[in-house]
C-alpha cells in the first residue's frame, strides 16, 4: 500500500473524509480539518508511520502532497 493510500485510509477512517476527496493537491482545510483536527491528524500519522510529526509541521493550508513530502523527508518510503 502506498503512502498516499495509507493517508487516504487515515483521513477516511478517523476524520470522515470521502476517499475520492483525498487528492494530492487538496488542502487539509478543503478536507474540513481545522486546527484541532490537524493536531489529531499529526498524532495519528505519527503512530501509523512511526515517525515524529510535530503539530507545527502540518497546517490547514498544507496539501496532501505536502504531507507526503514531510513523511518522505522523515524516511517513510513512497510505497510499501
Amino acid at each position: 500500500m502506498s503512502t498516499l493510500d495509507r493517508l487516504r485510509e487515515i483521513l477516511t477512517a478517523h476524520f470522515g473524509v470521502e476517499a475520492d476527496e483525498v487528492q494530492p493537491d487538496a488542502t487539509f482545510a478543503e478536507l474540513d480539518l481545522d486546527s484541532l483536527a490537524i493536531v489529531e491528524f499529526a498524532l495519528v500519522v505519527e503512530k501509523a508511520f512511526g515517525v515524529p510529526v510535530g503539530e507545527d509541521e502540518v497546517s490547514p493550508q498544507a496539501t496532501v502532497t505536502d504531507a507526503l513530502a514531510l513523511l518522505g523527508a522523515k524516511g517513510v518510503p513512497g510505497d510499501d
